[in-house]
């Protein structure tokens, strides 16, 4: 048997490579738009549940503290904390937010001194 020629057996790569994505194609990325869709909220309600348990901590250890230095401490050690978590789970406004507040306060520390 003579080996093929390269323009002979086109019509296997014709059907490879068709213009108009087929109904299993669409069916996938839909698929996998619903499944980033819902990682994207278990991430969210993650860092939500975390925030929420820190605020119950901060409760807790605020009433312990006699000091106000304290309290203040524990607040910047857990912005330092959560403004990477809140980047990392894909909580970029969050972490904008989260990163003005504390330039504020370090430029409101470094005037006063």
């Amino acid at each position: 048997m003579p080996p093929k020629k390269i323009g002979e057996g086109s019509k296997s790569f014709g059907a490879m490579v068709s213009p108009e994505p087929s109904n299993q194609d669409k069916l996938i990325e839909e698929l996998q738009e619903q499944l980033e869709h819902e990682r994207d909220g278990r991430k969210e309600d993650r860092f939500m549940g975390i925030v929420c348990l820190v605020l119950l901590l901060d409760v807790v250890f605020f009433t312990v503290m006699p000091t106000f230095g304290g309290p203040l401490a524990l607040l910047v050690l857990e912005l330092l904390i959560l403004i990477p978590l809140a980047r990392r789970m894909g909580m970029e406004e969050v972490a904008q937010i989260s990163s003005r507040v504390l330039d504020r306060l370090s430029g409101k520390a470094g005037d006063s001194g």
